[in-house]
Formats: structure tokens, C-alpha cells, sequence
């Protein structure tokens, strides 16, 4: 199977898990928010909600949101467009675009929407719809790890950037080459990665060198994996809880059991430090 074809044989995939789950991501979050939390001091560990949006404005500094007297976001990967009707409450000057391949996340998106200046878009973002240049600002959160082609997406998004336009890149990465990492690390992040629709996880050494062909730049990196501790320690109780909901309802997708399935291997994939890191990495479009 060639690159292409294999790429376009996983990114059908990715609107089906996120089809068949969309409503599974409500014991996570009421808000909608699909991402793991970002834990600080004075945050109170037990409550996912400030700690998921404490990661929004993290976020959000990274990319200068509040520098801009107005201007245009997109949040590509958005999964119900939560992140960008969260920064349009707190950015309400500038307009959010907030894209996703599944219809049935845009469908959820526009549900949950009140009066936010957020527009939804179902599509790939290999492939935007905006104009060269139009955009102050993009920004992927746990959503580049889906693309087979991340350089390409990077390449799309630098397009449609205006110059000293800033995207940042919020994600798990690999440490090493896959093939120099352990049988059992080789299973557990292959359980989560596959059984989140992700075909594997990019390797940080790899991802700082994501140029777009000589116009994006480097400008700020940095790995927060324990901050995200207190978030993921809410994932294997509240699996076990929905894991059950399901088996009582006798109505579970095959996506939905993969769901649970890589969220309970998510607490070990992180425990594995040498192999696996969280990163946060900040480009400008020279």
C-alpha cells in the first residue's frame, strides 16, 4: 500500500471514532473540551473543569491572543469547537474558526453554541478554506497527532498565516524512533494510538524541525507531562464508569470500546518518561 493511500485509508477512520464517541467525550467534559487538563499551583486537582481550561489560556499565551486588537483564530482538529468558544468568550474581539473532519462534532459544536463568534467548518486541515494570509493565528491541540502527514498540514496552515503569524502545536511526542523503544512500550502506545484513531505519534526530534519549507521558525518549546498528571488520573476512574454505563446499555460501538480501551492504557503510556513526553512548541511564520 503506498504512503497516499494508506494516509487517506487512516484519515477515513478518524471521522468514525469521533462520529461513534461524540457523546461518549460528555463524561469527560459537559463543555465539550476533548483535551487533557493542565494542572498549576492554587488549582484544585479534583476539579477537571479549571485545569482543562487552565491548558485553553496556556494556550492561547503561547499564541499572543492577547496582544491582538482583533484579527482571525483557527483551532484545526477542534473537536466541538470548545477551546475556540471558550477563547472567543475570552477574546471577544477576534473571530475563531474551529475545524474537524467528524459532522457529527460540528453538529455537537453548534449545539452547545450561544452568541461566541465562532464559525464550524467539517473538513481536513490538509486542505483549509481560507485565503492566502488571512489568518493571525492557528493552532492545533492533540489534533496534529492524527495527520499522517503533519508537514503537509503545517505547510497549509503557514499558507493561510499572515507573516509573524504564530502557530502553536500542543501534543504527546515520542522520544526515540519507535523501533528502539521496548516490546511493552511498543504495546502500550500502540494501544492508546491506534484505539484513538491515531496512526502513531510523532517523534520530537522530527517535529522540531517542521519548517514548512523554510517559513515557519522554532521560536519556543518546552514539555509539561507532569502538569498533566492530576488530568489523567481522572480518566481511568471515570472510564471504568462510563465502561459500565455501556455494558449496561448493551449498545457500544466498536469505537466506543476502543475509546475505553486506550484511555485505560493512557496513565501507563505517560508513566513511560524516557519514551513518551508532552510538549508545547510555538512557530512563526517568518
Amino acid at each position: 500500500m503506498s504512503d497516499e493511500i494508506a494516509a487517506e485509508s487512516h484519515e477515513t477512520g478518524i471521522p468514525d471514532y469521533y462520529n461513534d464517541t461524540v457523546t461518549d467525550y460528555d463524561a469527560w467534559s459537559k463543555e465539550g473540551y476533548l483535551h487533557y487538563g493542565y494542572w498549576r499551583p492554587w488549582l484544585n486537582p479534583f476539579s477537571r473543569r479549571p485545569m482543562l481550561e487552565e491548558m485553553n489560556k496556556l494556550v492561547f499565551s503561547k499564541l499572543g491572543l492577547e496582544e491582538l486588537e482583533s484579527g482571525q483564530v483557527a483551532d484545526l482538529g477542534c473537536g466541538v469547537g470548545a477551546v475556540s468558544r471558550h477563547g472567543s468568550r475570552l477574546f471577544p474581539n477576534l473571530q475563531f474558526h474551529a475545524m474537524t473532519l467528524s459532522a457529527s462534532q460540528v453538529a455537537r459544536g453548534k449545539q452547545l453554541h450561544r452568541s461566541e463568534k465562532v464559525e464550524y467548518y467539517c473538513g481536513d486541515y490538509h486542505k483549509l478554506p481560507f485565503e492566502d494570509q488571512q489568518l493571525d493565528r492557528v493552532f492545533y491541540l492533540e489534533s496534529l497527532c492524527h495527520s499522517t502527514r503533519p508537514e503537509e498540514a503545517l505547510t497549509e496552515a503557514t499558507r493561510v498565516l499572515k507573516p509573524g503569524g504564530r502557530i502553536t502545536l500542543t501534543d504527546g511526542y515520542l522520544t526515540k524512533p519507535l523501533e528502539k523503544t521496548s516490546k511493552l512500550f511498543r504495546f502500550i502506545v500502540e494501544a492508546v494510538a491506534h484505539n484513538w484513531a491515531v496512526p502513531m505519534f510523532h517523534e520530537i526530534e522530527k517535529g522540531r524541525k517542521w519548517n514548512a519549507a523554510g517559513q515557519l521558525k522554532l521560536v519556543e518549546e518546552f514539555e509539561c507531562g507532569w502538569r498533566l498528571g492530576p488530568s489523567a488520573l481522572h480518566a481511568s476512574h471515570l472510564s471504568l464508569i462510563h465502561f459500565l454505563k455501556l455494558a449496561i446499555r448493551r449498545k457500544v460501538t466498536k469505537w466506543q470500546w476502543r475509546h475505553l480501551r486506550a484511555s485505560a492504557f493512557t496513565i501507563l503510556l505517560g508513566l513511560y518518561r524516557t519514551n513518551f513526553r508532552y510538549h508545547v512548541m510555538v512557530f512563526e511564520k517568518q
